[in-house]
């Protein structure tokens, strides 16, 4: 699976590089520090799913969901904030990763993306 990480802080993505790591079936793995990177590395990088957060500058990670080019990646919200779950889930997010997490969950956000990708390839 590759997955491209959408996060404009730093330390979150570090963190989250280093669980995903830690994880089988993942063959690749960018990141992107607001939603505007994101939209350019999605055309180059062509990820199965990014692990995007919500609050960015310029773009929220809503935004950014809502305006994804088909066919669009699978999307897993990673954020500190309750506050935009049903927002997230209206733009089809797979799951929603409530910081601080940790590789457990994470874990279970991924079974969840392989599975939806699974049912899209079949």
């Amino acid at each position: 699976m590759r997955l491209l990480i959408v996060d404009d802080e730093r330390p979150a993505r570090v963190k989250l590089r280093h669980l995903l790591a830690q994880q089988d079936g993942i063959t690749a793995v960018e990141e992107a520090a607001d939603g505007i990177d994101a939209l350019e590395r999605i055309a180059s990088f062509r990820p199965d799913a990014l692990l995007l957060d919500i609050e960015m500058p310029e773009l929220s990670g809503i935004e950014l969901a809502a305006s994804l080019p088909e066919p669009a990646p699978l999307v897993v919200f990673v954020t500190a904030y309750e506050r935009y779950a049903c927002q997230a889930f209206d733009c089809d997010a797979i799951d929603y990763l409530l910081k601080p997490y940790d590789g457990d969950r994470l874990a279970r956000a991924l079974a969840r993306l392989r599975r939806k990708q699974a049912a899209v390839d079949a």
